[in-house]
Parts: C-alpha cells; sequence; structure tokens
C-alpha cells in the first residue's frame, strides 16, 4: 500500500504570516493537530503543531531568556516558541516530507523511530499534495472481520497475487487470518503467507499450510 492510498488530500494550510490566533482557530474548528506552513508555491517550509502553541501557556511566566555567554547556555526552544506570535516564530523548520508513492509500512517506520504523528506529502516538485498522518494508517487496520475474510478470499482467487495451484482456505478472528490448507511447493506459501499478510487490515498471519505430497521436491540450485 502506498500514501497515496491512505493520505489526506483537502489540507488545511497556513503561510508565515499567519498569527497564532488564526492557528488555534483552524486546528480547533478542523478538529486537527497539525498545520503545514506553506510558501507562495504552495510548498511546505515548515509546521505548526499543538505542542508549539501550548508553549505559550506552558513558559507564560517564563518571560525571555537571552543566551548566557559565560556558560555558552541557549534559550530553551519550547521558552522562544512561547513568545511567537506568528507562524513563522512558532513553526518547526525544514519540515520533514513524504512522497505519494513511498510505501505506507515506510513512513510508519518513521512516524515510530522519529516521533513525528504526521508528514506533509509532497510531489517531485516540492508541491503540497497531502497530509498523512498516524491516523490515517491506523484507520488500515479499522476493518471487520467479515471485510477482511472477503480481501483474503479475492487475493487467493487472484493468481497474478498468488500461485493458482494451490488448495488454501482462511478464517479470520480479531483481524488475525489463519491459512489452512496446501500448497503445491514450499516456495508458494511462503508466497502466500506474504500476499495475505500485506492485506489491507490484517493483524497477524497464522500458517497451517502444508506443501503437497504429491509434487516434486525442490532441489537448491
Amino acid at each position: 500500500m502506498r500514501v497515496r492510498d491512505i493520505m489526506t488530500t483537502t489540507v488545511v494550510t497556513a503561510t508565515r504570516e499567519t498569527t497564532f490566533q488564526e492557528l488555534v482557530d483552524r486546528m480547533l474548528s478542523h478538529g486537527i493537530s497539525g498545520i503545514p506552513i506553506v510558501d507562495a508555491q504552495h510548498r511546505p517550509v515548515g509546521i505548526v503543531t499543538e505542542a508549539d502553541l501550548i508553549a505559550k501557556e506552558a513558559y507564560r511566566s517564563f518571560g525571555a531568556r537571552p543566551a548566557d555567554p559565560l556558560v555558552g547556555r541557549q534559550e530553551n526552544a519550547w521558552g522562544m516558541k512561547s513568545r511567537g506570535q506568528r507562524a513563522e516564530e512558532l513553526m518547526t523548520s525544514p519540515v520533514r516530507t513524504v512522497h505519494p508513492q513511498d510505501l505506507v509500512r515506510m513512513v510508519a517506520a518513521r512516524m515510530v523511530t522519529t516521533g513525528v504523528n504526521r508528514f506533509p506529502v509532497v510531489e517531485a516538485d516540492g508541491r503540497l499534495v497531502g497530509i498523512v498522518s498516524r491516523d490515517d494508517v491506523l484507520r488500515i487496520f479499522h476493518r471487520d472481520d467479515g471485510e477482511i475474510a472477503r480481501e483474503v478470499s479475492r487475493a487467493l482467487a487472484e493468481p497474478l497475487t498468488v500461485p493458482a495451484d494451490h488448495a488454501v482456505t482462511a478464517s479470520v478472528q480479531h483481524g488475525v487470518v489463519t491459512l489452512h490448507g496446501s500448497v503445491a511447493r514450499a516456495s508458494h506459501r511462503r508466497l502466500v503467507e506474504k500476499a495475505i499478510r500485506e492485506l489491507p487490515g490484517v493483524v497477524d498471519v497464522i500458517s497451517e499450510l502444508t506443501v503437497d505430497a504429491a509434487q516434486p521436491v525442490e532441489v537448491p540450485t
């Protein structure tokens, strides 16, 4: 599955000049937690999140804390953001982006390892075309067992997905697919398991597949 299959294409954006109050209003009005900041060519130059905005309350009583030349200590970045009045002063820049053709599993891995909740989606020219969030990834798994079972049946009947010479059936419970039956070759078993594991909504695959003893044994070359 690719990012283009799950991304949100109607994106709430702002410019460098958007005010603090306008950013708060857009987040609350649209029920979102992050806003890409774009330039005149609609290319993301930064992103403002809820954390960037609530820093104003968190550091309200701290005031300015300039660098200390004696110890080389810089002001806390959140403290600096707490005094921001426009998006340009609040945003995180540069912004991490992904592309429509990127694999969802790779983007999910980036979310986990970087702690980022959302990525703006850009074309090759840098133009913003969507946004993909953790919610979008989670929706892949928001499918009932009946829907997953139908998807598995379609995949097993598709010769471009799995080898045709199999006798495989499947059952689904709580998103976990159990494969029953047999395949002609050991390599076919791996292909079937991989194809089913990659279907949207599949939580895990339990394979009870056997290799048809009537078929010739594969000899490594």
